[in-house]
């Protein structure tokens, strides 16, 4: 599909050397980049004529990436990893007193799927008798896109991997992958079309909202779903394994070796206005009163919040000199650097449940310095050093880090391989039995059994490893 493209064409005012700065400051193209040099990251919105157009398929489109290329007032490039992997153009022309501003971006085959689904046009893949099919249904646009960054990539090394060691019962296994746009809705149609594409097992890299919603729309569809990242946990279904950290575990590992390390106790709580903060909230109040500390404030905000002004005012107002935070994707990097730009980072410490280190590296290193962090897996920490070896040959070039919520999905698809070959491949009952067992899950809630939480701290544009 070499030679297939979108470009976008924009007209300023101002010449090349002063539109090239107003784009490098953020005033163009919602760029957001700490530094406009190579290696950063980046987020960047390309305009493609769906203004008007109501929804998802409405949103612009945003790119997250990295810079791999700087001409000043010429040209930048960037290597994309989400909503698909390519390469985007920035030229700036003169035009006559003005410039023009050209964005081009590189399509490849799964480009072209997402632009269609994008706009509707989303039909189920005919399923097929000689593959074992399973789904990934996963935030590749919108503001949760952040957090699966490398997602989509480990889950493909994962079914490489079970395809290498003879797949499923002898049957090679295909990956379908579907794109909730950080939005409930969208996420139970995209899982109603994999599971109409034959997926098996659908696993799931996406809000609890998201996660809710699909588990709705797939119930008895007999389909297993598998909430792969952390998540506040839930009732158990015959439908539904949910694995990744829970909250409590997280605020037990970080509040009491916060509270010790600063010497305060007064909280402050920010998130947002569904199940997973909610649920993350009510575990950290257990956490904070078990550690001995107060909680003197919170509040909740609308997922896709790019405007904290007003939850920082109240954190001010509160006296609070710790802060927890249960935002993410976007709008965790749009919280964290408010707060460090309203100096906040001076009077109080963040501790934040799902900074990962493809959030964190958006963020911005001043901004980030001084956070917590706390998940089962950090990249570079412990033993997983092959595991990020196979990653990074996967793919050329810049490829986006790993995190625990990426990390986990590749275990997952991994461990359902192993129950789907010990089971047979329709026996959802027995592979979900074999599932939970193979992650040693506690019998009684259904809820899996974690490693042990890891902490860390953003110093130096990295996520240091912490001892309790």
């Amino acid at each position: 599909m070499a030679g297939l493209s979108v470009t976008a064409q924009i007209v300023t005012p101002d010449p090349p050397a002063r539109t090239f700065e107003r784009f490098e400051a953020g005033g163009l193209l919602e760029l957001e980049c700490e530094q406009l040099t190579v290696g950063a990251a980046v987020s960047i919105s390309l305009p493609v004529g769906d203004a008007e157009q109501a929804g998802p398929a409405g949103a612009p489109i945003t790119l997250l990436g990295h810079i791999a290329g700087v001409k000043c007032d010429r040209s930048v490039l960037i290597v994309h990893h989400q909503p698909w992997r390519g390469r985007l153009v920035v030229r700036f022309f003169p035009d006559g007193a003005g410039t023009r501003i050209v964005v081009e971006s590189s399509l490849d085959q799964d480009g072209l799927t997402w632009l269609a689904h994008k706009r509707g046009y989303a039909p189920p893949e005919p399923p097929r008798a000689d593959r074992h099919r399973i789904g990934l249904l996963v935030s590749k646009s919108g503001s949760a896109a952040v957090f699966a960054q490398a997602t989509e990539s480990l889950a493909t090394l994962a079914v490489e991997e079970v395809n290498a060691d003879g797949g499923i019962g002898g049957v090679l296994v295909d990956l379908v992958v579907g794109d909730d746009a950080s939005d409930s809705a969208a996420g139970a149609a995209a899982a109603t079309r994999l599971m109409r594409s034959g997926c098996r097992v659908v696993f799931a890299c996406v809000t609890s909202a998201t996660f809710n919603a699909a588990a709705s729309a797939l119930h008895s569809r007999g389909v297993l779903l598998v909430h792969t990242v952390l998540n506040e946990g839930g009732r158990p279904s015959p439908d539904v394994v949910r694995l990744g950290e829970r909250p409590l575990a997280q605020v037990r590992a970080g509040v009491p070796a916060l509270m010790a390390e600063t010497g305060c106790r007064n909280w402050f709580f920010v998130g947002q206005r569904y199940s997973w903060s909610y649920g993350a909230h009510w575990a950290a109040r257990r956490g904070v009163a078990e550690a001995g500390g107060s909680v003197v404030g919170e509040t909740y905000q609308p997922l896709g919040t790019k405007d904290f002004t007003q939850a920082i005012d109240a954190i001010e107002r509160s006296g609070a000199e710790l802060i927890l935070s249960s935002l993410v994707g976007h709008d965790e990097v749009f919280f964290e650097r408010q707060c460090s730009q309203h100096g906040l980072r001076a009077s109080t410490r963040t501790f934040a449940l799902v900074l990962d280190e493809a959030t964190h590296q958006l963020i911005g290193n001043a901004d980030a310095d001084g956070v917590w962090a706390a998940f089962g897996y950090f990249q570079g920490f412990g033993d997983d050093s092959d595991l990020e070896k196979r990653y990074r040959a996967s793919a050329q070039g810049m490829l986006p880090p790993l995190s625990s919520l990426s990390e986990t999905t590749y275990e997952a698809i991994l461990a359902y391989a192993r129950a789907a070959t010990i089971a047979s491949p329709d026996d959802l009952a027995s592979i979900r039995g074999h599932f939970l067992a193979l992650n040693d899950s506690d019998t009684t809630t259904h809820a899996a059994a974690h490693r042990p939480i890891l902490l860390a701290e953003s110093r130096g544009g990295r996520l240091h490893p912490r001892t309790r």
